[in-house]
């Protein structure tokens, strides 16, 4: 993602270089425990009946956290082992909240979400792997700037609702909110080929082993982004 997670980081070489191999068995260990973290706290919430009002606040406080965790992670890269975990499952809490509020609207959405979340990251994969979207600097300077736009919109519209108030038409579910929706889902899509690059270019580099953790962490936070766009994208056309 074109994020401070992985972009802000300055690469080190090491003793020990980082290695594809590694950075794609600690994402897949990440994702693991925030998928079981996730899983989790929507059973626990579904079954004690935890109210949607606590649920949005979890999701809030868990979203802070994991921007706090991954920022140390990206200019602390020395603390990124010890910061994953709790990353991971921190990522799990936001998305076990806002899959059970999803769920209690739609019912068929989270599954929807996560089976777009997983095919479009192979699809990525592949044409970042088969040379047919090609990382430039043009591309990356884009959908960096995208990603910057998008959050601060995003920082924009929860401030609205703190005071229960919304942006206009981006996020009534109208038209114009599906329209915003997609293309934050393909940037989001997008960032994962950026992810994929900077993972190359680590390697190619010889970045020190102990980046694997920091790469991971950053592929993770794109993968929970993508989940959460297409839930919100899928639920806008279930509304329809």
């Amino acid at each position: 993602m074109a994020n401070p997670i992985i972009s802000r980081t300055e690469l080190a070489t090491g003793v020990v270089a980082m290695s594809v191999r590694g950075v794609v068995a600690k994402s897949a260990f990440l994702l693991s425990l925030a998928a079981l973290s996730g899983f989790g706290v929507f059973l626990y919430a579904l079954s004690v009946g935890i109210s949607s009002s606590m649920l949005h606040t979890m999701a809030i406080v868990s979203v802070f956290a994991g921007i706090g965790l991954g920022l140390i992670s990206a200019f602390k890269p020395q603390f990124a082992k010890a910061l994953a975990v709790p990353y991971a499952l921190t990522e799990g809490v936001l998305l076990g909240s806002i899959s059970l509020i999803m769920y209690r609207i739609y019912p068929t959405v989270p599954l929807s979400a996560l089976s777009a979340t997983f095919i479009t990251a192979a699809v990525m994969l592949t044409l970042y792997v088969t040379g047919v979207i090609k990382v430039t600097e043009k591309f990356r300077s884009i959908i960096t700037s995208a990603v910057i736009a998008i959050g601060i919109l995003y920082l924009v519209q929860l401030g609205f609702r703190l005071f229960g108030s919304s942006l206009p038409l981006l996020f009534d579910g109208g038209m114009v909110a599906i329209g915003f929706s997609v293309f934050v889902t393909l940037i989001a899509s997008f960032s994962l080929l950026l992810d994929f690059d900077n993972v190359e270019k680590g390697v190619a580099f010889g970045t020190d082993k102990h980046y694997e953790w920091v790469y991971s962490i950053g592929i993770l936070s794109t993968l929970v982004w993508m989940y959460i766009e297409f839930l919100r994208l899928i639920g806008y056309l279930q509304n329809d």
